[in-house]
């Protein structure tokens, strides 16, 4: 089953994996275009000011949960939900390459061509690990030509957000061939092993955003933003909240 949930006013999706698999299958199975968006802490936040990227986040066919503070803040506001019910974009992309490897599916991969991953780089590792895999590697400067002449079943964008879920909002209609567009994040860079993937106990901890401060201690800002800053606005509007429903 999958629970819809709403986080300051964005919308998310619980499911277990085997859900996601059934629901994926329905979708490229379907005559409609389906945009998924990996909601994290930091998407939450940027909502709060982006009014257009709330709406694309709430207009999507599915809105996974990528990031343990998510759970935690749904867990504090009393809702039964855990770690488990995560579906990063990591974990996405192997799904939905596993599905067309299994079902002969397309796959166009689009990546920033300013990011830390090169096309060309990814293209090759890509070919290495999933030889049977039939995929495009593209940037957002060509993507769109690409993909009308590949004509993709699938098409992951790692562009960042909300730079990924706009450019898929304003774009999906152009490439009909498309069934599943998602917004990955830096699923490319830890593919082509340009970025560490945090350490599994970490991970299973729901700690990574400690490993990206260790590597990384120049994001400190964007860290805290996920972490101290979400929580912050969780508990402000649930004291909010539960004001308004005591004058009621």
């Amino acid at each position: 089953m999958i629970k819809e949930y709403k986080i300051l006013g964005v919308k998310v999706h619980a499911l277990p994996e085997h859900i996601l698999k059934s629901t994926l299958n329905t979708f490229l199975h379907s005559d409609s275009q389906h945009q998924i968006a990996t909601v994290n802490p930091e998407f939450i936040v940027a909502c709060q000011k982006n009014q257009k990227f709330l709406q694309i986040i709430n207009n999507a066919s599915l809105a996974t949960i990528d990031g343990a503070g998510i759970i935690k803040a749904l867990q504090f506001l009393e809702n039964d939900v855990y770690l488990d019910d995560r579906i990063t974009g990591v974990r996405l992309t192997e799904i939905l390459i596993d599905l067309a490897l299994k079902n002969n599916y397309k796959v166009m991969f689009c990546l920033y061509s300013r990011g830390l991953t090169r096309p060309d780089d990814f293209f090759i590792k890509t070919k290495q690990k999933y030889p049977l895999l039939e995929f495009q590697v593209a940037d957002e400067n060509n993507a769109l030509e690409k993909g009308n002449i590949f004509s993709p079943d699938i098409m992951l964008v790692g562009f960042g957000a909300p730079r990924q879920d706009l450019w898929i909002n304003e774009n999906l209609d152009r490439l009909p061939s498309v069934k599943i567009a998602a917004g990955v994040g830096g699923t490319f860079d830890f593919m082509a092993k340009t970025k560490k993937r945090a350490p599994k106990l970490l991970r299973s901890l729901g700690l990574e955003w400690l490993w990206r401060l260790i590597l990384q201690p120049w994001r400190i800002k964007r860290i805290f933003k996920a972490t101290i800053f979400f929580f912050f606005l969780v508990i402000k509007d649930n004291l909010k909240n539960k004001h308004a429903q005591n004058k009621n």
